[in-house]
């Protein structure tokens, strides 16, 4: 889980309650392969994603995707980096998780791979969607489940034993609506990691034209 010796210390960045929906959030995606579900989804919004990570198919469509070695292990690398920042959070220093998303840009950078501003912000949403839009989903069932078991009479709503003011219910559920705390963590998290990956490919970028300019002016 990528988890380091240090003494736990809080984000700044992320507030504990976000940080708690964040895993609990992760714990449900991850045993349903969404590093899968986020790559298949980027390639579905823009194809050139399968090129950025050097999928070669002769269609994009899932079942041609799913017949990809490079596209499995491209979603488990995808997977594997959120699971170790998820597992990073509460226990070592936020920097850890800048540290591992700045590397990754340089990465990029040396692999070719030059994202346009839309693409990372595609990137984000995609995450943050398929991350949280299960959780959301299955926990809206269990509300329901819950509702039917406590307060039902012959598959109606029994107002008057379990009377629930309008919005009450789902300013409880973290999985909530747009703004709950699940998404908004993710959304935070997301933006760091974003912005570390594009501040290490661009600086890994100048550093590199200053050589090829110092290079230049030794030979000239």
């Amino acid at each position: 889980m990528g988890l380091c010796s240090s003494k736990k210390r809080m984000t700044t960045e992320m507030s504990d309650e976000e940080v708690s929906a964040i895993r609990e959030v992760w714990i449900r995606a991850k045993t349903d392969n969404v590093g899968k579900k986020i790559l298949q989804t980027l390639i579905e919004k823009r194809p050139k994603f399968a090129e950025y990570f050097g999928i070669q198919s002769e269609s994009l469509d899932i079942r041609a995707l799913n017949q990809s070695k490079e596209f499995h292990l491209q979603a488990h690398r995808i997977q594997n980096f959120l699971d170790t920042a998820v597992g990073s959070l509460g226990f070592c220093p936020i920097s850890s998780v800048y540290d591992m998303a700045h590397r990754i840009g340089q990465i990029h950078f040396y692999r070719g791979v030059n994202f346009g501003a839309d693409n990372w912000l595609v990137f984000k949403k995609v995450t943050v969607d398929q991350v949280t839009t299960g959780a959301t989903d299955s926990s809206k069932e269990k509300d329901k489940d819950e509702t039917n078991s406590n307060g039902t009479a012959n598959g109606k709503v029994d107002t008057e034993a379990n009377p629930i003011p309008v919005g009450i219910a789902d300013i409880n559920n973290v999985y909530s609506g747009e703004n709950c705390l699940a998404r908004l963590g993710w959304n935070k998290l997301m933006t760091v990691i974003v912005r570390e990956m594009k501040r290490g490919f661009l600086e890994e970028a100048m550093r590199n034209c200053k050589e090829e300019d110092n290079n230049g002016l030794l030979g000239a």
